[in-house]
């Protein structure tokens, strides 16, 4: 009569045994798609971010490209000369009124 009664308590221990560690893969699971989910987020994110950064460096790099195609031709020189290095031609004078 004893050995009838101890199987149906192991069986239960053991059910119980399965059933924690089933929760505990099932809880693992979840929290692992949900810091996937997360990552990818942030992931996209910055890729939205990145691309803007580019979106501005390409308008940076045609500006400095449309300007060096101006100071090629020697009209272009003479402004670059007078803007940036304050150069005058030989029958000029330069006046600078302070801001």
């Amino acid at each position: 009569m004893l050995a009838a009664q101890i199987k149906p308590n192991n069986n239960v221990i053991r059910q119980i045994v399965i059933m924690a560690i089933t929760l505990v893969a099932i809880f693992q699971a979840g929290r692992s798609i949900i810091g996937s989910v997360n990552r990818q987020m942030y992931l996209h994110k910055q890729s939205n971010v990145l691309k803007e950064g580019q979106k501005q460096a390409e308008e940076i790099n045609k500006e400095l490209r449309d300007g060096l195609t101006s100071y090629r031709s020697s009209s272009g020189i003479e402004r670059l000369a007078r803007e940036r290095l304050n150069l005058a031609g030989p029958d000029e004078v330069i006046i600078r009124i302070g801001k």
